[in-house]
């Protein structure tokens, strides 16, 4: 009787424990890793209601539409992007480089400057074939050397900010089958992430897994980004020695020996035929 009563608890015993998670196989098991689709939401809320980042890429010149304020950059080549600041654009900063070519963007409270060095050339290629064979590009380089080019935006904000790129991104993903991607838990940097990548390695997303889900880096294709120091990144001062276009417009009639009047009819003649051309005058990048 004891043996079949001991052999009876023994049956129990083994029933019970088929019923019940191994202990053993759950502790090998890794932490739980959310699709890309379940997670995307929160970091495109996490990311545009954040107070600064700073963001460094190397990106496409069509991407980052400087192919269109620079004739020497062909739309397929590839530059390097920074911008830091606020996410908003209100007090940031956006640089671009390509090959010989180079510019700065900085916006602090609804104004624009342009670093004067990359304006000079900029503001040449923009001129009337006919005005700029009588301008010398030397004496706008010299005269902007060391200053800042102020605009006026109409609206009062930013022409770039992160939260544009942000905002593009998020949309053309919407069209793309990411959200199925099944990321892995890993540690870049000491710090604990989520990296969602595709079968071909074309397109990769790595997010923070503890805290906000911002985004640290994004590969897609030809471009490449890294974003850190989420609301921790530095806003831009308001930039010394800033002259505007007009004045550089009243310099070069004087060293021309130009009345203003004559400048002026000059320029808006110009400006209304970029504006029948492309509904823009061109000259300000906007």
């Amino acid at each position: 009787m004891k043996r079949t009563a001991m052999a009876g608890t023994s049956v129990a015993a083994v029933v019970l424990l088929a019923g019940c998670a191994n202990p053993f196989e759950a502790e090998e098991q890794g932490p739980q890793v959310p699709t890309f689709g379940a997670i995307q939401e929160r970091m495109w809320d996490a990311m545009l209601t954040a107070d600064t980042v700073s963001i460094e890429g190397e990106v496409q010149a069509s991407e980052a539409d400087v192919d269109e304020l620079f004739e020497e950059i062909d739309e397929d080549e590839t530059g390097d992007l920074s911008i830091v600041g606020a996410v908003d654009g209100s007090d940031s900063e956006m640089s671009f480089t390509a090959g010989d070519v180079s510019f700065t963007q900085r916006a602090i409270d609804g104004a624009e400057y342009f670093r004067g060095e990359d304006f000079a050339s900029l503001l040449v290629s923009e001129l009337d074939d006919d005005f700029a064979e009588l301008v010398e590009e030397d004496f706008i380089s010299d005269f902007v050397a060391d200053q800042w080019v102020q605009f006026s935006t109409d609206d009062g904000g930013a022409v770039f900010s992160a939260e544009d790129f942000i905002t593009t991104w998020q949309r053309e993903l919407e069209g793309e089958d990411v959200s199925a991607l099944q990321g892995t838990q890993e540690t870049r940097e000491g710090s604990a992430v989520y990296t969602f990548a595709t079968a071909d390695g074309s397109t990769e997303f790595v997010v923070a897994a503890e805290g906000a889900p911002y985004l640290l880096e994004m590969t897609d294709e030809e471009s490449s980004y890294v974003f850190s120091d989420w609301n921790e990144a530095e806003r831009p001062d308001e930039p010394e020695n800033v002259t505007t276009v007009e004045e550089i417009f009243v310099a070069i009639a004087q060293e021309n020996g130009w009345s203003t009047e004559e400048l002026d009819g000059e320029l808006n003649e110009e400006s209304e035929e970029g504006t029948d051309q492309s509904g823009d005058d061109g000259v300000d990048g906007d």
